[in-house]
Order: structure tokens, then C-alpha cells, then sequence
């Protein structure tokens, strides 16, 4: 699978920020690593490639049933049985670990067809994860994503045989769900992210051999996050609410003192470091506060000053039966600064991936 050639059919950028389209394809980023490989999912198959995006080869597969394989020729009935790839992670191995909403599955090395992983669930209804983190010594963790139908302890996993199996590191009682899991490398501890109402929203620290954990802060919208950028002394996010304007949220990492630097029209799931390029998305997720219909990329070098770079219209279909309109950025980081966005929901990007870089001579 190639890349296509430039030309954005996409609505134009707002002004402030120029960009240049190297590429467009069908998909949707999932994964970007530091050496600057890509992963993107179309439907249950998994790409990867290692040229800046030109050129891409399935790597993985997870299974279909009969009716999925149907829905497969339709982007709304995919759209409707949320059919994507939701979570990845490239084990230390190099096979993969991923998520739908049917499960977690695994591929060892070189392993096409992808194998449900074995989970240690003690008879529980497993509750994939929204995000799959890769912790310091090879790790694969992540918490589940649960529903208000719900209303159980949350559960964080771990797996230290490359995701073959995950066995409960602990329950997370009143919570709705874990947005995510991160790594802390110089305070040696995870960020553990929780969603996502009342006392819900909140980050705790789990220490780095899983067996203490802590709530850090808890309690408000301000606190509920989904990605976020480590500063070194502080944690940086913007906020994924749909109870209060959204805000980019600057967190002391001793104190826990939280500055609001400035506000966005959407809630904010999507975040990736691009090279020397913070990157973050907004959402058009029904809400009486947060009212704007469009979703945005908003790029900055210093993840407190942004500006817009690219936005687009929700499409006309229902945001609850066929998706929030969103700009899809990639979980990791890379150190190329290669900018990848795919859309979802969106007017002229839905189900597809734009490779770009930023204009010459453009500052941000």
C-alpha cells in the first residue's frame, strides 16, 4: 500500500499555521514510534511503515467474524460496530499487542493472524482498554474502559511475556474508566489516568514494580485527561470533558498545583509529540458548554503556546450512533518531525490518514 500524492482535498488550515501534504491513504494512525515507524489500522488490519509513511506493509490482523467481514465494504456500518483498531503496542520482541471492542489480542514476531491474549479476568466481562502502554523493562499494561452500564472496579493488567498473557495488577474502585497508563521515566512511577465524572476523574501514581498506588490528584473535570506531554517538573494536557469549556492544564509534578494556561472548543483526546512538535486535537462531542462543530490540530513548540494548524467540519451522521467527529493523532512519539493525522467523523477526511510536514519558513 502506497501513499497517494499531495494535493489536500481537506478543509484549508485557519491562517495561522501552514502545511504541506506529502500524502494521503485510507486508515486511521494508530501508533508512532521513536525511530519514527508508523502503524495505521484499516478496519482489523494493521500497517506499518518505515519511510515517512510512503509505502506500508500488513503486518497483523486481528479476527473477524462472519458479520464484521460484511461490514468491512461499508465505512458506516464499520462507523456504527466501532470496527477500528482502538489500541497498539509493539512489544520490546516486535510483535504487536491491540485492542477493539472485542478484546486484546497478540501476534509474536513475524505472527500475521493475531490470537486473543490470555487474560486472568477471575469471570469478570473483560472491558478493553482504550490505550496500551510499554512500560521500562518490556511491560505491556493498561486498565479497562468501562460503561455506565458498568458499575464495577476498574482493572488495571500487566504482561511479561509480550502479551501472550495479562494477569490483574489491581481493581480501581469508583471509577468509570482508565483513559491510560504511562510511563514516568525520571520519577521512576506510572501516571495512571481515570475518567470520568464526580470524584471519577483523577491521576494516581503506581509504582514502578505495580504494587503501591496513590491518587496524585482526583476529583475534578480539570483533572481528566486522556494523553499528556512530560515536561520533566511538570505534566502538560488538555482535557477531554464535555461538562466544562476544555482547558490546557499545566500540573506541578511535586506539588500537584494545576495552572489553566489557556482554553479549547472541544474535548481533547488525541496528543503526540512529533519530533520537536507538541501536538493535540479537539473533538466535536455533543455538549451544551463545548458547542463548536468543528475538530482541530493545534501544534506548539513549547506545549504551552499552540496554534491552529488544520480543521474540519463534523459530518452530517448521528455523533452517537456514528462516531464524534475527531482528528485522530497517533498514541507514542517520534523524533521525526513528520506530522500524521487520520479523521473520524470528519467532512473529507473520515477513514483516512494525511501525511504533512510544516510549511518553509513557518514558525510556531
Amino acid at each position: 500500500m502506497s501513499a497517494e500524492a499531495s494535493a489536500p482535498s481537506a478543509p484549508p488550515a485557519d491562517g495561522q499555521v501552514g502545511l504541506v501534504v506529502e500524502g494521503r491513504l485510507p486508515g486511521r494512525i494508530v501508533l508512532a514510534e521513536r525511530d519514527g515507524t508508523l502503524h495505521l489500522g484499516r478496519n482489523y488490519d494493521i500497517f506499518r511503515s518505515g519511510d515517512a509513511g510512503r509505502s506500508w506493509d500488513c503486518v497483523a490482523s486481528m479476527p473477524l467474524d462472519p458479520v464484521r467481514r460484511l461490514a468491512n465494504s461499508s465505512r458506516l456500518l464499520c462507523r456504527l460496530l466501532r470496527q477500528e483498531v482502538r489500541a497498539l503496542a509493539r512489544t520490546a520482541e516486535g510483535g504487536y499487542v491491540a485492542s477493539n471492542r472485542q478484546g486484546v489480542f497478540v501476534a509474536a514476531p513475524g505472527e500475521r493472524r493475531m490470537r486473543p491474549s490470555v487474560i486472568e479476568s477471575a469471570g469478570l466481562a473483560l472491558l478493553p482498554p482504550m490505550r496500551i502502554a510499554k512500560g521500562p523493562a518490556g511491560e505491556i499494561l493498561w486498565g479497562e474502559y468501562g460503561s455506565p452500564k458498568e458499575r464495577r472496579p476498574m482493572r488495571i493488567f500487566v504482561s511479561r511475556d509480550a502479551g501472550e498473557s495479562f494477569q490483574l495488577v489491581r481493581p480501581l474502585a469508583g471509577i468509570l474508566h482508565v483513559h491510560n497508563v504511562v510511563w514516568d521515566p525520571d520519577a521512576e512511577h506510572y501516571w495512571v489516568l481515570t475518567g470520568d465524572f464526580d470524584p471519577e476523574p483523577g491521576i494516581g501514581r503506581l509504582s514502578a514494580d505495580l504494587e503501591r498506588f496513590e491518587w496524585f490528584v482526583r476529583g475534578e473535570q480539570r483533572y481528566r485527561a486522556v494523553e499528556l506531554f512530560d515536561l520533566g517538573d511538570r505534566l502538560v494536557y488538555a482535557t477531554d470533558t464535555q461538562l466544562e469549556p476544555n482547558a490546557l492544564i499545566s500540573l506541578d509534578k511535586s506539588t500537584g498545583k494545576a495552572e489553566r494556561l489557556r482554553e479549547f472548543d472541544g474535548s481533547c483526546i488525541y496528543a503526540c509529540r512529533f519530533g520537536g512538535i507538541y501536538a493535540l486535537t479537539t473533538s466535536v462531542e455533543p455538549s451544551s458548554v463545548n458547542r463548536s462543530r468543528h475538530s482541530e490540530l493545534w501544534l506548539s513548540r513549547d506545549a504551552e503556546h499552540w496554534r491552529c494548524a488544520w480543521r474540519g467540519h463534523k459530518d452530517r451522521w448521528s455523533a452517537y450512533y456514528l462516531q464524534f467527529g475527531s482528528v485522530v493523532l497517533p498514541s507514542g512519539s517520534t523524533e521525526r518531525e513528520l506530522l500524521v493525522f487520520s479523521g473520524q467523523a470528519i467532512e473529507g477526511l473520515d477513514g483516512r490518514t494525511t501525511i504533512a510536514r510544516l510549511a518553509p519558513g513557518v514558525d510556531l
